[in-house]
């Protein structure tokens, strides 16, 4: 066990670090007439009744708030306002954090405001909240345009780190607390903490408890030496910002999620490293160093390019700068340095990562309209996807009526092109700098595709590229051969189309679109909810008849992955998801009796009350029988009795796509496939 004692001009306090030391924290809260035991809804189920029974009062209260940085907001903080004051709390009560930084700097702020300050302990679970937000007094609230704007300093009466909190993060949440603590090894006076660190790097990784207690420690000391001389931040307190312009800025673009507070900042110290390798305040050498110490431990410290302006706007907002400068902690030869960096400088800096950049894609169906975007990497003429960041479906019945009138009417063009408009607004803010839109088969087999299109281009600027059937079937074997690595056919029933590709380790053996969807098959067969046996015998008949060219692979060997709409929704239903989780749903092993106990329940059903089968999209309820159909029959032609169901499809194989060169007719001239 350590004790560090921590001595500011406000308050002195300790620091305890060591395995099962919450037991140290009672003598602490003696005096106060009531406790609120804050912590998350992840958190909370995993230590609360450890942490509550180890302590030596019953009277604790307890609040849960939802996990996420997005949830460190002024309207979490009002939640905690309110409890506080429903239950009496005054300002002799006390607040235990008990979580990660989002709960740490929460419930700082809370108790730096609640009654015009009330006292609070620290208690960290996770890696970075034991090293970074715990330690020093700044607590503070995110706002939409900017992290961490609305806080204050309020120093803890004392922070507990219980190591053993660390053996059940996740990977991702240990490396975030690792990006922090190489920056305290880049911020210490000389190289030991770094030395320490690669010459430690297996027992780190292992999680060996000993060598976790001296590295939270020593990282706490740096901590401390910086704060005692600078509590307020008017001086050298800023270097402990060293990587956050930029990797704020990354955090706000990705709206606080699927990138870790550690990862931002290593991308941003090897931002900050780069333009102090442009200044010419370090060497080659040096700038290496940054780079191999986070490869080292397994972080991913690639700074990705944002659109320059957009780059820029959301810097100034960044809560240490002043006078309109841009302000960054810079590596200057052994020492650090804070300046301000030309807006040349930034630009340049950033064109030099243009390999890695946010690629957005938009697929224009028959039936909805999808959006992907995806933090992705261009190496040896591929793109591999490194992250992904945003999806969104919304149905918008684009192929309303194509079947009958061979034309898209102006009102599904209307609604389709407002969701296009929302779409390229999420892209645009989230730092996409390429955008791809496609169109499948209602605008393909539309006779006034141009007006669509044209109507597209005039309020977004998106050049809509209208893709054959093979293609949308190309970029959806694509996607899944990324995951897959056995002989895969992959099945995309769409709204007017169903597309096959069959292939191993991205070489395709066959690819076919065929006429057939669910959108088509409600339009010819079950017009008016008639959904009569004679009509179930003509769709079957209408498939069978359509889809007989893929009979001869059904005595091959392969996985049958199915995408999209049709088969996502069976298994949503299946589990009663009220909401949507892509985890549960994605290589799911769907059978066909569940297909068919699922059909039977929706034959059940009139429209109406089909739109409230718990899992089933309501706007989806129209065309899911159809689909339903579809897909048995798919099974029956290539004797199978299971379909794996996969959340990668052609949004996934158009952001790997490298190059895409379309004809008149809007057939692709050259690509990866």
């Amino acid at each position: 066990m350590y004790i560090i004692n921590m001595n500011t001009s406000s308050k002195s306090y300790p620091i305890i670090i060591g395995e099962n030391i919450l037991d140290k924290i009672n003598p602490y809260i003696e005096k106060y007439d009531k406790i609120l035991l804050l912590t998350n809804d992840k958190v909370g189920p995993l230590y609360k009744n450890q942490f509550l029974s180890t302590l030596k009062r019953n009277d604790i209260f307890i609040l849960e708030i939802k996990d996420g940085e997005k949830y460190k907001t002024l309207e979490s903080a009002k939640t905690v306002y309110d409890f506080l004051i429903e239950n009496d709390f005054t300002r002799n009560s006390l607040i235990i954090t008990l979580g990660g930084g989002v709960i740490c700097d929460l419930g700082g702020y809370v108790a730096g405001t609640f009654m015009r300050g009330i006292d609070f302990i620290q208690c960290p679970t996770s890696l970075l909240a034991q090293v970074d937000a715990s330690i020093g007094g700044k607590v503070a609230v995110n706002h939409p345009m900017g992290k961490n704007l609305i806080g204050l300093f309020k120093q803890p009466i004392g922070v507990f780190i219980n190591i053993s909190f660390l053996k059940t993060l996740s990977s991702e949440e240990f490396k975030s607390g690792l990006g922090e603590i190489i920056k305290h090894g880049f911020i210490s006076e000389n190289n030991n903490y770094l030395d320490f660190l690669n010459n430690n790097i297996s027992n780190i990784l292992n999680l060996n408890i000993k060598t976790l207690e001296e590295m939270v420690y020593i990282s706490c000391l740096i901590k401390k030496s910086i704060v005692e001389k600078d509590e307020f931040e008017n001086g050298i307190r800023a270097f402990l910002n060293l990587g956050h312009t930029y990797g704020h800025a990354l955090e706000t673009l990705y709206n606080y999620e699927n990138i870790s507070h550690g990862e931002g900042v290593a991308k941003g110290i090897i931002f900050a490293g780069k333009i102090s390798l442009e200044k010419n305040y370090i060497n080659e050498e040096k700038y290496s160093l940054l780079w191999k110490t986070f490869e080292n431990f397994n972080i991913d410290c690639h700074p990705v390019y944002i659109e320059h302006n957009h780059l820029v706007k959301i810097m100034k907002k960044d809560k240490k700068n002043s006078h309109d400068n841009i302000n960054f902690i810079l590596f200057k030869n052994d020492n650090l340095n804070k300046e301000p960096v030309s807006i040349e400088i930034i630009e340049k800096v950033n064109n030099s990562f243009k390999n890695r950049f946010i690629k957005s894609v938009i697929d224009i169906g028959t039936n909805s309209c999808r959006l992907f975007l995806g933090e992705v990497e261009k190496k040896d003429n591929k793109i591999n996807i490194i992250k992904k960041l945003y999806k969104s479906v919304e149905t918008t019945r684009l192929g309303e009526g194509v079947n009958i009138n061979k034309k898209l009417l102006l009102e599904p063009m209307k609604r389709t092109l407002t969701v296009i408009e929302k779409f390229n607004h999420i892209s645009l803010n989230m730092g996409a700098t390429e955008i791809l839109a496609f169109a499948t088969s209602a605008t393909r087999d539309s006779e006034n595709k141009d007006v669509f299109i044209n109507m597209v281009k005039d309020k977004t600027n998106i050049n809509i590229k209208c893709i054959s059937g093979e293609l949308e079937a190309k970029f959806s074997f694509l996607g899944n051969s990324q995951i897959y690595k056995e002989k895969i056919m992959i099945v995309d029933i769409g709204g007017g189309s169903t597309e096959f590709s069959l292939g191993e380790n991205e070489n395709l053996e066959f690819v076919k679109s065929f006429n057939i969807g669910v959108v088509r098959a409600n339009e010819i067969f079950f017009k008016d909810e008639n959904y009569s046996e004679e009509n179930i015998s003509k769709c079957q008949n209408w498939i069978f008849e359509n889809l007989k060219e893929i009979e001869k692979f059904k005595n091959e060997k392969f996985k049958l992955i199915g995408v999209a709409g049709s088969v996502t929704t069976n298994v949503s239903v299946l589990k009663e998801m009220e909401i949507y989780n892509s985890d549960e749903v994605h290589n799911y092993n769907l059978s066909i009796e569940e297909i068919k106990k699922n059909l039977d329940l929706f034959l059940s059903k009139p429209l109406e009350k089909r739109r409230n089968i718990k899992g089933l999209e309501p706007k989806r309820a129209d065309v899911i029988i159809g689909g339903n159909i579809i897909l048995l029959s798919i099974l029956e032609l290539l004797n199978k009795d299971s379909i794996t169901v996969s959340e990668s499809d052609n949004l996934e194989g158009g952001m790997t796509y490298v190059d895409i060169s379309f004809s008149s007719e809007g057939c692709c001239s050259r690509g990866r496939i």
